[in-house]
């Protein structure tokens, strides 16, 4: 009865070079051999070489649960023909992950299936902890062909972090917080750039210093497809804008009443935090300090990384600068 079930299982494709009697008893015969252990090796890397996917395959399955593991035959399998032999060598042979797994994973991140290229990336984003030759893989990845691949790549390299508390929210400040002034941001005269790979952030498009000359240029307080743009994703938003002589103040706070959906902001190069709750967050108000980063009397660089997921993007509401007393 078990036989005749795994018969139907196999389609007329998977009988391709030999009988189904022939294709299940090659199976067979490998699967018997590997009760030997290591001295099946020969055998399975032969097995590996088969026409036959489901030989193949079965051939891949039962190398990979040699122990100790026959590395250097596995490895074989990692240029196989057949995209699932090469998945199930390169899960094995980077399992667990660490140094000695980035060789293979270097192998994988050439293969010709995007989908083993990106279980590359994202076993690479997992080694911790991160080594030179792990984030130069993770770069090399970033310009992939694949866009799903190279914008994992390039969010593996996120390394931005923030942990400064408004001054509404830290436990040390016992007194009111009110706002004394704000300075409206511009309307008009941003400087916007799509990013599709989602690596804007690897190539500085943040830095005081960068070149943003050749950016469309588009409104704020407005989503950008409402510019013609026509692109669900990450994009970017950069302007100048000038500021007055330093006033009385506790403290100073970047507000947005909307980006659609999620937000990055960078003062003069510096990463001042995020908003990013979801789908949901397209609409909600956020504010983040920026009392260190500002340069009173002088131009400031706001530099804002924007992402949707669905349907509009962007700074789609007016945004400001708050000063507290």
């Amino acid at each position: 009865m078990k036989r005749t079930l795994a018969l139907l299982a196999l389609t007329t494709a998977q009988f391709a070079m030999g009988t189904p009697q022939e294709v299940l008893a090659r199976r067979a015969a490998l699967q018997k051999a590997a009760a030997a252990g290591t001295k099946a090796v020969p055998a399975l890397v032969q097995g590996l070489t088969d026409q036959n996917m489901v030989v193949r395959r079965t051939a891949a399955r039962l190398l990979s649960r040699i122990e100790p593991l026959p590395a250097d035959a596995l490895s074989k399998a990692l240029v196989n023909k057949d995209a699932l032999v090469r998945r199930v060598a390169m899960d094995r042979l980077t399992t667990p992950l660490g140094p000695k797994a980035v060789p293979y994973l270097e192998t994988a991140l050439a293969d010709p299936a995007p989908e083993l290229r990106l279980a590359a990336v994202e076993r690479l984003a997992a080694i911790k902890p991160r080594t030179k030759e792990v984030v130069d893989l993770l770069t090399r990845a970033r310009v992939d062909a694949d866009t799903s691949v190279a914008r994992a790549a390039g969010q593996s390299l996120w390394d931005f972090h923030r942990d400064v508390k408004r001054l509404s929210e830290r436990s040390d400040w016992d007194y009111e917080v009110r706002i004394a002034k704000t300075l409206p941001l511009p309307k008009d005269g941003w400087r916007f750039r799509t990013d599709p790979r989602a690596g804007g952030h690897v190539e500085k498009w943040f830095a005081t210093g960068f070149d943003d000359a050749k950016w469309q240029q588009i409104p704020i307080e407005q989503a950008w497809q409402k510019a013609g743009v026509n692109y669900v994703g990450v994009s970017w938003y950069r302007r100048l804008v000038d500021l007055p002589a330093k006033p009385d103040l506790n403290a100073v706070e970047i507000r947005f009443l909307g980006v659609d959906e999620s937000a990055w902001v960078w003062i003069n190069g510096v990463y001042v935090g995020a908003h990013d709750v979801g789908p949901m967050g397209y609409n909600k108000p956020f504010a983040l300090d920026i009392t260190k980063e500002v340069k009173w009397g002088a131009a400031n660089q706001i530099t804002v990384r924007a992402m949707s997921t669905k349907g509009n993007g962007g700074i789609w509401r007016p945004a400001r600068i708050e000063i507290l007393k």
